[in-house]
């Protein structure tokens, strides 16, 4: 598959909050029971609620028929915040090499997706998964490479965070980090990016924490979770 070949820092941007300005947020958005309110929402109620809310779907254009695939999206509680769960991929890797991610990957064959989401998370970080406390599925995501990704997200107690020993696949990852939720959501922090590839318009979101760039799948799945929020 033809993937564009650019610098994702450089393309031309504008700030989120100077094209869509929101309304001031409460702290209580992105407090783990309105995310789980949110995920566990009957059918017919979040498809109601959705007729107003322009999700994120996909990366470019559709694949006819993409490979299954499922990332952990991990919160750590606190007191009164929480913070995501990243990853940095390893640098000798042939797709997205050096870029920041979640943990997750393809599904195999008899697995949920929350099955393969927890599974890669030991894999790849040696995460613990006993623990955790499953809040929901975001909404299916299709990116570029070809995979249709469930995004699962589930949260760990700072004390259940701070117990873990993790143990790095560096086949896979460089290293992991955290960032606040609140941070990645603030429409002042976010940048909206546009560039035409192969006669196609494509936007995608970033946001830099520190050092880290983070942009593309991982933005726009974080992005519909700030819609979902602000819509509900």
């Amino acid at each position: 598959m033809k993937l564009p070949i650019f610098n994702p820092r450089e393309t031309p941007s504008r700030i989120l909050s100077e094209l869509e300005p929101a309304q001031s947020v409460l702290p209580s958005l992105y407090a783990r029971e309105a995310i789980e309110k949110i995920l566990n929402l009957k059918n017919s109620e979040l498809t109601e609620q959705l007729s107003n809310v322009s999700l994120l779907r996909r990366d470019v254009q559709w694949i006819e028929q993409p490979r299954e695939a499922a990332v952990l999206i991990l919160l750590i509680e606190y007191e009164s915040t929480l913070d995501v769960v990243f990853t940095v991929r390893a640098s000798h890797l042939r797709h997205h090499a050096g870029q920041v991610s979640f943990v997750g990957g393809a599904v195999e064959d008899g697995e949920s997706m929350i099955q393969a989401a927890l599974r890669e998370a030991h894999e790849e970080i040696g995460l613990d998964t006993r623990a955790l406390e499953i809040l929901g599925e975001l909404p299916i995501y299709h990116t570029i490479t070809g995979f249709a990704v469930t995004p699962i997200i589930a949260c760990l107690t700072a004390a259940e965070w701070s117990s873990q020993q993790l143990k790095i696949d560096t086949q896979e990852v460089d290293h992991a980090f955290t960032v606040p939720l609140a941070f990645l959501l603030d429409h002042d922090n976010i940048y909206v990016h546009d560039f035409e590839w192969e006669n196609n318009h494509r936007q995608y979101y970033s946001v830099t924490y520190n050092e880290y760039f983070i942009w593309g799948a991982s933005m726009a799945m974080l992005r519909n979770l700030d819609l979902l929020l602000r819509a509900f």
